[in-house]
């Protein structure tokens, strides 16, 4: 037998967590492997109040990070280096952990070589586990791509080899080539779309792509146009707009 309960149904909203500022990455980095206890507090954290700051300028110097307004945002870059880095090596806990075990050895509770014996330990268990990389980030790393099992969509425009769909985009067999088109590529996000296989054939194939219901950020309001790969040869694909009607490019 159960006892009865009472449900209730309410209707409400959720919201995707807000991204960080500075202040609140520098608090979220102080607290990092805190546990409840006052000895936890001084013990754990990301670096000091010097070096977290310098750790936040140094993610934005080198391409991870952006700052918009207050925000800080992840870039293209930041995303893919998350997305191929096993999930032990980007959890903050991790390095909250080394700080910990450094202060250990800095009091004289712990020694430096058994310290050091636990990171070759570690160190041998992630090329253990992760020897082969993920294909759909072979084009993060150079020479040829040993694998094509997935269909070719196209001709890379810069080099001719076969582009193929892995996991989070369409990627040059090439991995000094370095092509690639992100399926949540930021330029096709602002505008509330998404860049799927057939936008990636087409753009391959004529270099464009008509779309329509592109969202405007400024307006509000949605508009028809005709997508144009604007790529440089950089790290990250270019895009931009055509209007057939006004003859006007805009390069958002």
């Amino acid at each position: 037998m159960f006892d009865p309960v009472t449900a209730t149904l309410r209707e409400g909203k959720t919201f995707p967590p807000k991204h960080y500022t500075e202040d609140t990455l520098l608090a979220a980095m102080e607290t990092a492997g805190v546990e409840d206890t006052p000895e936890d507090a001084e013990r754990k954290g990301l670096g000091t109040s010097a070096t977290r700051a310098a750790t936040i300028e140094k993610l934005v110097h080198v391409g991870f990070t952006e700052r918009r307004g207050k925000q800080l945002l992840p870039t293209e870059r930041g995303k893919s280096l998350i997305a191929v880095l096993p999930d032990m090596l980007t959890s903050p806990m991790l390095t909250a952990e080394w700080e910990t075990r450094l202060l250990d050895i800095e009091r004289g509770s712990l020694e430096a070589d058994a310290f050091m014996g636990e990171i070759g330990d570690f160190t041998r268990l992630l090329v253990e586990e992760h020897s082969k990389p993920d294909p759909a980030f072979t084009h993060l790393f150079k020479g040829k791509a040993a694998d094509s099992d997935s269909e070719s969509i196209g001709a890379c425009p810069r080099c001719k080899s076969p582009v193929r769909e892995r996991g989070k985009g369409f990627f040059c067999d090439d991995r000094a080539c370095g092509f690639a088109l992100w399926k949540d590529n930021r330029f096709f996000s602002c505008k509330k779309k998404e860049l799927k296989k057939p936008v990636a054939v087409a753009l391959l194939k004529d270099g464009r792509v008509s779309m329509k219901g592109l969202y405007s950020e400024k307006t509000g309001k949605t508009y028809d146009a005709t997508v144009v790969l604007d790529d440089s040869g950089g790290k990250y694909v270019g895009f931009k707009l055509e209007f057939e009607k006004k003859g006007r490019k805009d390069g958002q």
